[in-house]
């Protein structure tokens, strides 16, 4: 589901993926840690979980030669298109570009006009994509004593796109990042005014999960409304797969929808009968990884479950030595408190099949 966009954008290429134009926005995430050659097979089981979270590109920083060969290794055994990082060496993106099917350069440290057109050049032979990414924290240094932070960041952009269309390349993506709230807003509403290259939103270095999630809620869920934003990644100081949870939420909250499983639970207080907090640990990893839109509710009491959770495709709740299960408000199981996780499980997976029978 997708709202009417008050901007239109071209449709950027990123392997089989497409960004901009009518696509929906698509969400992202970025690796924690350095690429090794000796852990290909771990990380490429790593990557397909968080396509189960709901990445549909992945960036990877690379600093080094082995790191960029081990990147273009990892593009050949996963399907979901990766994306170099690349900063100071031009060489890192020729090598990249060999595999990979998308590269981020930014403009403050990639070095000459005559660099940035061989990796262009790189780009346009083997139909990679290119985002353009502007960190207020790292502009050129001609723009960096600007008193308007957030025109000297377009401004950034602008000096890059007359390269890139001066060789007439297109398949590019913009991002322009403040760690400020109301710089990225005003930013990415510049650039939206004046250009139709796809936009990739985010809050640069946001800070903790908790912090991080409400910065980028603050940021992006007005220029999503507007329309702006082809793709999104909410930068957090912990785990991918919480960048992608608190994406999808953003994407809900502007009304774009999202796939995936809708977790509602109560605070949980004195009067709790069921441990919200334990049970959530323990499934909420193997909830968020369903490919299915379901409202799935936990709750700590009675009173709270099922009759205030009735809007809940199914959900759980218990009182003493006993859990009740339930569906749109009405018990279907009682169990004890040892089978609650695989009965809870049970009526899941039932409801999820029920489901994809009737599309």
């Amino acid at each position: 589901m997708s709202s009417a966009k008050a901007y239109t954008t071209k449709t950027v290429k990123v392997g089989s993926l497409s960004i901009g134009g009518d696509n929906p926005v698509r969400l992202q995430t970025m690796w924690k840690e350095p690429l090794r050659a000796d852990n290909i097979s771990d990380t490429v089981r790593r990557i397909e979980l968080l396509v189960s979270y709901g990445s549909e590109l992945l960036r990877f920083a690379v600093p080094d030669m082995e790191s960029a060969e081990v990147l273009c290794a990892l593009q050949e055994k996963v399907q979901i298109p990766l994306v170099a990082d690349i900063h100071f060496d031009y060489k890192l993106a020729l090598a990249c570009l060999e595999k990979v099917q998308k590269i981020r350069i930014n403009p403050g440290n990639i070095g000459s006009e005559a660099k940035v057109r061989e990796v262009v050049d790189k780009a346009a032979s083997n139909n990679a994509a290119i985002r353009v990414g502007v960190n207020g924290g790292s502009l050129p240094r001609n723009l960096r004593n600007e008193d308007d932070l957030a025109l000297a960041m377009v401004r950034a952009a602008e000096e890059e796109l007359n390269i890139l269309e001066s060789v007439n390349f297109s398949n590019v993506l913009f991002s322009l990042k403040s760690s400020d709230i109301s710089t990225t807003i005003r930013a990415n509403e510049l650039f939206a005014e004046r250009y139709d290259y796809p936009l990739h939103l985010g809050v640069t270095e946001a800070g903790p999960p908790i912090q991080g999630a409400v910065k980028n809620t603050a940021a992006l869920v007005p220029l999503l409304k507007k329309g702006i934003g082809g793709t999104i990644r909410v930068s957090l100081s912990g785990a991918c797969e919480d960048e992608l949870v608190a994406g999808r939420e953003i994407l809900a909250a502007a009304g774009l929808g999202t796939r995936g499983v809708n977790i509602i639970s109560c605070p949980r207080c004195g009067r709790k009968g069921f441990d919200v907090h334990g049970f959530l640990h323990k499934v909420e990893p193997w909830l968020l990884s369903l490919d299915d839109t379901i409202t799935v509710a936990i709750m700590g009491c009675v009173v709270n479950g099922p009759e205030e959770a009735r809007h809940a495709d199914v959900g759980i709740t218990g009182t003493g030595e006993k859990t009740l299960i339930f569906r749109s408000g009405q018990i279907v199981r009682r169990v004890t408190n040892e089978e609650a996780e695989k009965a809870f499980k049970e009526e899941v997976d039932k409801l999820c099949k029920e489901r994809r029978e009737k599309r």
